[in-house]
């Protein structure tokens, strides 16, 4: 058996990534809605992030058994950094601003 390091690697991104944005999304909408509410949009919108980071690492022409399963690349790792940034500055860093 040899070991899968890049899979861990990769789910461990998009964990990462799926949980501050939950969080981040959590905590702004706290203040608006109900926290059961407030706490489902998080979890949508974390279960997107989960959903478009996985399909950034998939490889291009991916098939199954030959091919590898997921692909590191900077491009895809820079892109989800890129999507974190945004989604904090956009509800984080904008509506503290502004008060």
């Amino acid at each position: 058996m040899e070991p899968n390091y890049d899979k861990i690697i990769v789910l461990i991104i998009v964990f990462v990534a799926s949980f501050l944005t939950w969080k981040i999304i959590k905590d702004f909408y706290i203040t608006k809605f109900h926290r059961v509410f407030a706490h489902l949009i998080a979890v949508i919108t974390s279960s997107f992030m989960l959903l478009s980071t996985m399909f950034l690492f998939l490889p291009k022409n991916y098939q199954r058994g030959i091919s590898p399963d997921v692909e590191i690349t900077s491009v895809s790792i820079i892109t989800v950094i890129a999507m974190v940034f945004v989604i904090y500055v956009f509800f984080k860093y904008i509506p503290e601003r502004n008060k």
